[in-house]
């Protein structure tokens, strides 16, 4: 067995029959991290494709070392590295996607650039003289080792080749050759090259729990959940405990920006938008754009004044992080990447207020480059025009040179609030001077961490800090006491204020911790709330119709279902392209107030919902927390929303309505919206 090393960059052999390791030591040796991400070996040569660009052929008998990938002069990782009839080598480079075949025996390369290689593999025998090999666009490619040419099978596959061989079935079904391979999700499928068909088999074995990376909480009250190396992500609802999965990707940070959810998605770097008003689909959520810059990992997302704010770093070997400006609205260009804004340093941490941007650094940048930076630094940004404006040392007592200022967050009173390996801190946002720190846990009790920005939230004039090795800590900002509360890898907080979180020893499950208990209740009136009042002028008393009624969508009051009293408010929508929906007087509310939501609702067929809505001054609406329900036919069932009435909001509505790709039969009683005194 030969096996190939991070971050040392090393290749040594196992012998399995004597229990002998053979050290061949390191491959390249010119940097302190360094990878060998693919390896074959022919003969008496060892070859290693590194993250670095090169492929080393090492002979095991003379020691001799040679970069034989020199002459293609790409960068970035061989992800693949494949051996082919014993003599030559298929090697895919991950930036490009190209291919290049090496023959052992001449001692040179094939003169042919194979575009769009999909990995990860490719067969050990070619057939024919032929290779076969996935594209980027999923179809069944071949290029001919005699002529060089590249050739269309006429089969598509929605996947790379994870392992992949011949198989022989001699079955009428499945005539001479098929290649064999297995998917991410653990299918077992055969391309069978004469039919052309391709057949996916069950999965040999039981589906296991994703482990979670990130969770965070939407703009709709629902917790977003993404799982790490997998191609899932989920959404939770805390008032119904339904989960709902979606195509996603490994999104190591996450954050709202209006109505939607915006994701960082590793390792292509790309933003995508979830829109909770819409089912999961191939476009929800929906792939907006890729920073590009060399960025790979979006390490942190803020949004403010209609914007998002995201902070990345760099692929592997590179230095210089970025801070991408995202404007929706924008017309022409919606975002713009602007790479190095602290020279060589990643961006860790975003908060936005009035017009700036707050962003803090590490010096690390992608595995297997080495720092040139000595500290990490804080920078002020004007978004306006587009510059840096400040760039300052932290100067925290205790606190000499960090490696990295993990994230930042504007208080409720106003400072600039971060921490720094063990400590928290906050600055005057226009000085940039401290105001205030304390180190909350002893040096040298935590783990270093070269990414690990410390994530910080508030609830109910508490300040959480998830330090380094998952020690979430609440701390008050006015004394700054503190205490640890569990070792969490990921958290939010809901509405609620309660602690949603995932264990670092068991990132399988969802844990909560209930914070603050409500200790009041207060009603708040709605008008016709049970949909007793009779019609006035063909309208339903106390609510207002959001679209016009025809033949497909209509709204009544009916006899035919109720939970109290004699009648209820029954919507009938038929159409896959309209809406109906009712909505309710305006109540007075103020920003932070936390209001629950609730009906009885009686689904005879189809998907209906309820919604939560905030408006500002102006009646225009800021914020909507939707709950869609789609089981529990036949029956009276209680619907539940909680929200918090975000800033600038001054009332909010209750909306019941049929979404547009929806259809439904359902019928509404006993509307209730009341607020949640928290306890202090």
């Amino acid at each position: 067995m030969f096996v190939g090393t991070y971050p040392g960059g090393k290749v040594f052999k196992y012998d399995p029959l004597t229990s002998k390791v053979t050290d061949y030591g390191r491959m390249i040796g010119a940097v302190s991290q360094e990878y060998i991400r693919s390896l074959a070996v022919i003969g008496d040569n060892i070859y290693s494709g590194t993250g670095h660009g090169q492929i080393v052929r090492y002979n095991m008998k003379t020691g001799e070392k040679e970069d034989i990938a020199k002459s293609i002069n790409e960068p970035g990782h061989i992800y693949d590295l494949e051996k082919v009839d014993d003599r030559y080598l298929f090697a895919r480079f991950e930036l490009s996607s190209n291919g290049y075949i090496y023959d052992t025996q001449e001692k040179k390369w094939l003169d042919v650039t194979v575009p769009n290689v999909r990995g990860l593999h490719v067969e050990e025998q070619s057939l024919n003289n032929k290779i076969y090999f996935m594209s980027t666009d999923n179809k069944l490619r071949t290029v001919d080792l005699s002529t060089l040419k590249i050739e269309d099978t006429g089969i598509e596959y929605e996947s790379g080749f994870r392992g992949v061989d011949w198989v022989e079935f001699n079955t009428p079904e499945l005539p001479g050759k098929s290649l064999v391979t297995i998917n991410f999700s653990g299918y077992v499928t055969i391309i069978n090259l004469e039919t052309k068909k391709v057949t996916r088999l069950p999965s040999l074995v039981q589906s296991t729990p994703t482990v979670m990376q990130a969770i965070e909480k939407g703009p709709d009250g629902n917790f977003y959940i993404s799982g790490m190396q997998t191609a899932k992500g989920a959404q939770y609802n805390p008032v119904t405990g339904k989960v709902t999965s979606f195509n996603l990707g490994q999104a190591d940070s996450m954050a709202p920006l209006g109505d939607k959810m915006l994701m960082g998605v590793y390792p292509s770097g790309d933003i995508r938008a979830y829109d909770p008003a819409l089912p999961p689909s191939d476009t929800n959520p929906e792939k907006l754009f890729v920073l590009g810059e060399s960025q790979n990992r979006i390490k942190t997302i803020s949004s403010g004044g209609g914007k998002a704010f995201i902070g990345s770093i760099p692929f592997y070997g590179e230095l210089g992080g970025a801070l991408t400006v995202y404007d929706p609205q924008a017309e022409g260009e919606k975002y713009k990447v602007f790479r190095n804004v602290v020279q060589d340093q990643s961006v860790v941490g975003l908060a936005y207020k009035d017009g700036k941007v707050y962003g803090s650094t590490s010096i690390t940048g992608g595995l297997g480059a080495d720092p040139t930076a000595e500290e990490a630094k804080i920078f002020v940004w004007d978004v306006k025009n587009e510059k840096k404006i400040s760039e300052i040392s932290l100067n925290v007592e205790g606190i000499e040179k960090p490696n990295l200022i993990g994230e930042l967050s504007i208080g409720p009173d106003g400072l600039l609030w971060g921490a720094v390996k063990n400590a928290i801190f906050a600055l005057d946002p226009e000085t940039l001077n401290v105001v205030k720190s304390k180190k909350i846990y002893p040096d040298g009790v935590l783990p270093a961490d070269a990414w690990g920005s410390i994530d910080l939230k508030w609830s109910n004039g508490l300040l959480y800090a998830d330090f380094t090795g998952g020690n979430l800590t609440a701390i008050d900002p006015k004394t700054l006491d503190s205490k640890k509360i569990t070792n969490a890898y990921s958290f939010s907080i809901g509405d609620d204020g309660d602690i949603y979180y995932s264990l670092g020893s068991n990132r399988t499950l969802l844990y909560k911790i209930e914070v603050d208990p409500i200790s009041k209740i207060k009603p708040i009136h709605i008008t016709n709330s049970s949909f007793e009042m009779p019609l006035m002028n063909g309208t339903v008393p106390g609510w207002t119709s959001m679209f016009a009624a025809d033949s497909e969508v209509q709204y009544s009051l009916s006899g035919e279902q109720y939970s109290k009293g004699i009648q209820s408010l029954k919507l009938v929508d038929a159409s896959h392209k309209k809406s109906v929906a009712l909505m309710s007087t305006p109540v007075k509310v103020n920003p932070g107030d936390v209001l629950k939501a609730e009906t009885r609702l009686y689904l005879k067929e189809g998907l209906s919902s309820l919604m939560l809505r905030y408006f500002d001054s102006n009646g225009k609406e800021i914020s909507s927390t939707p709950v869609h329900t789609e089981a529990g036919y036949n029956s009276w069932q209680p619907v539940t929303i909680t929200a918090k009435a975000p800033e600038r909001a001054t009332s909010a509505k209750v909306l019941a309505y049929s979404t547009a790709y929806a259809t439904t039969t359902s019928y509404y009683d006993n509307v209730k919206l009341s607020k949640l005194i928290l306890k202090k």
